[in-house]
């Protein structure tokens, strides 16, 4: 993120947008609906509470696969306006597609022309309007906390089903994320089943203000 300044409203306004996303409890409709509702305040919000996710993605691509970036296929699923498309483009990574189940946030992505397909559907129980093993990427990037959290087996299956063998699918969040024992017996269920592997992990300090983050790095098998 930039160094903008904002005035105190400004600041108080990202921080009340940011509590109105991330509250708990609701259904995955109502959380889509909030995200509606802020779409065009979100880029601004994420410069405001300093969330640096979709930066370190593209430089966590950037490192895993040194050549041919631009003959890739990526799928950046919670696509949301495109911040993490951005931050990928950066790095010579041009065929991305966004999975995404806001109008509002896709509508904002479009603006920018920041993807080839924009896949307007939530990663649940669902299946995925995209045939087997079409990209060599997958990135899942700040994830709504209380969707990321609960992702039933199916979604994470979807995932490996839509990833070419040998391609990669990158996770990251905020720590605490990670801890949810949902999230984490699904994300070792998996592996124990033999449909991915941990390849790496990492840890990022302040990702966002007082908030450390981290990575998962999954080879789909």
């Amino acid at each position: 993120m930039d160094n903008t300044r904002f005035t105190e409203g400004e600041e108080a306004e990202g921080r009340r947008c940011f509590q109105y996303l991330v509250e708990k409890g609701l259904d995955n409709a109502a959380i889509v609906k909030r995200f509606d509702t802020i779409a065009e305040k979100y880029d601004k919000m994420q410069d405001i509470i300093g969330n640096n996710l979709p930066k370190w993605m593209g430089e966590s691509l950037a490192a895993l696969y040194t050549r041919n970036r631009q003959t890739v296929k990526i799928l950046d699923v919670a696509a949301g306006t495109g911040l993490a498309s951005h931050q990928m483009r950066k790095h010579g990574f041009l065929h991305i597609d966004g999975l995404e189940p806001s109008v509002g946030m896709l509508e904002q992505a479009r603006k920018n022309n920041l993807y080839e397909r924009y896949i307007c559907d939530i990663l649940a129980d669902n299946t995925l309007d995209i045939s087997d093993e079409t990209y060599t990427i997958v990135t899942v990037v700040g994830l709504s906390s209380e969707i990321f959290s609960k992702l039933s087996i199916k979604a994470f299956e979807e995932l490996v089903r839509v990833t070419k063998s040998g391609g990669h699918i990158l996770m990251n969040h905020f720590d605490y994320i990670f801890e949810r024992d949902v999230l984490r017996a699904n994300l070792s269920s998996l592996e124990n089943r033999g449909l991915w592997k941990l390849e790496d992990k990492q840890i990022m300090p302040e990702i966002k203000k007082g908030i450390t983050g981290h990575l998962r790095v999954y080879k789909v098998l």
